[in-house]
C-alpha cells in the first residue's frame, strides 16, 4: 500500500511540474522567436564632416504661392523604415534632463501654456479646405520660413523653403516616399510632416501616422536628418521616436512619443548620430517641446512637464 501511495504521489508531482515545464519551454520559444523577428539596429561610421552650422542657403527665385503645383520638388529617397544609425561619439556630451515639475492641465488650455511660461510658437496651422491641394503648416526655423503642402491634412508631405516674408524660394522638397511603410497593413494610415527644425545645412523633419503604430506596422514616428547640400539622408531615428514637435538643443534633440494604448516616453536623442542616449516615462504623450533658458517645458495631453536642462 505504502509502494502504490509513493507511486500515486510522484505521478501527481509529475502531473503538476510537466506543464510548468513546458510552459516554460514554449516561453523560450516563443522569446527566441520574437528576438529572431526583431531586426537588429545596424550603426554606420560617423559622419561628423555633414553637419556645416554656418552653411546658408541659396535663393533659387522669386517666390508665387499661385505657382506651387508647378514647381520641380525634389523627391527625397526613402528612408530605412527599420532606422539608419550612425555610430556615436562617446566623447560628446549630450543634455541630461531632471525634472523640476509636473502639474495637471485643462487639456484644451494649450494657448494659456504657452502665454504663461512666455514660450514662442514655430508652427501656425493655415487654414486650408481639407480636399483642396494647399498650404497647411508654416514653421519659423533657422531664419527661414518652412510651408507644408498635401492633397489633405493626412498628406502633407511636401515643404516649401522660403525666406521670412515669402519673396525668395531656396528648396522644395516631396517626401511622398514617406507615406506608407512596407508593413502598413491599414491603408488609411498615412504619414505626413509633423515638425521641421532647420540648423545650418541640415533639415531636421519628423514623419508619423496620428494613428495607432501597429497600422503601419510599428513603422513610424521618425526623425530624418536632410543633409540639403547634397541632398541625401543622413540618419533616420529607430521608429516609434517621435510623434511629437521636437527642438534641437546644443548635441541634442528632445522629444516625445507616445499614443493611446503604446508607451509615452519622452526621448533624448544625439543630433549627430540619431541614436536615443535618454528616455523619460511620461504620463501622456507629449505634444509641444520647447527649450527656453535651460528648461525644457513639455506639453502633454494632460499634463505639463518642466525639466532642467544640464
Amino acid at each position: 500500500m505504502k509502494h502504490f501511495t509513493r507511486i500515486l504521489l510522484v505521478l501527481v508531482v509529475a502531473s503538476v511540474l510537466a506543464p510548468t515545464g513546458m510552459y516554460a519551454q514554449k516561453k523560450k520559444k516563443t522569446a527566441a522567436r520574437r528576438q529572431q523577428n526583431t531586426p537588429q539596429l545596424v550603426t554606420y561610421p560617423q559622419r561628423d564632416d555633414a553637419f556645416k552650422s554656418s552653411f546658408k542657403l541659396t535663393p533659387l527665385g522669386s517666390f508665387k504661392s499661385d505657382k506651387v503645383t508647378s514647381m520641380d520638388f525634389f523627391v527625397v529617397p526613402a528612408p530605412d523604415f527599420e532606422g539608419h544609425l550612425l555610430k556615436r561619439d562617446t566623447n560628446r556630451k549630450q543634455v541630461k534632463l531632471q525634472q523640476v515639475s509636473c502639474r495637471q492641465n485643462q487639456i484644451t488650455d494649450d494657448d494659456d501654456w504657452f502665454i504663461d511660461n512666455g514660450l514662442p510658437s514655430r508652427e501656425t496651422r493655415i487654414e486650408t479646405p481639407m480636399d483642396v491641394f494647399g498650404p497647411r503648416f508654416t514653421y519659423n526655423t533657422g531664419g527661414y520660413l518652412v510651408t507644408t503642402y498635401g492633397e489633405n491634412w493626412g498628406n502633407t508631405l511636401k515643404m516649401i523653403i522660403t525666406d521670412e516674408h515669402q519673396q525668395q524660394y531656396y528648396a522644395a522638397y516631396d517626401f511622398q516616399n514617406y507615406i506608407y511603410s512596407p508593413k502598413t497593413t491599414l491603408m488609411g494610415n498615412t504619414q505626413s510632416i509633423d515638425d521641421v527644425v532647420i540648423e545650418g545645412n541640415m533639415l531636421y523633419v519628423s514623419h508619423g501616422s496620428n494613428s495607432y503604430s501597429d497600422g503601419a506596422g510599428n513603422q513610424t514616428g521618425y526623425i530624418t536628418a536632410f543633409d540639403m547640400q547634397k541632398r541625401e539622408i543622413i540618419w533616420t531615428t529607430q521608429p516609434m521616436t517621435c510623434n511629437s514637435k521636437f527642438a534641437v538643443c546644443d548635441n541634442s534633440i528632445i522629444c516625445g512619443y507616445g499614443f493611446t494604448g503604446e508607451s509615452d516616453n519622452l526621448y533624448v536623442i544625439d543630433k549627430y548620430s540619431g541614436q536615443r542616449v535618454q528616455r523619460y516615462p511620461l504620463k501622456k504623450m507629449a505634444f509641444h517641446v520647447i527649450v527656453k533658458n535651460n528648461k525644457a517645458y513639455v506639453r502633454t495631453y494632460s499634463y505639463d512637464y518642466v525639466f532642467d536642462v544640464k
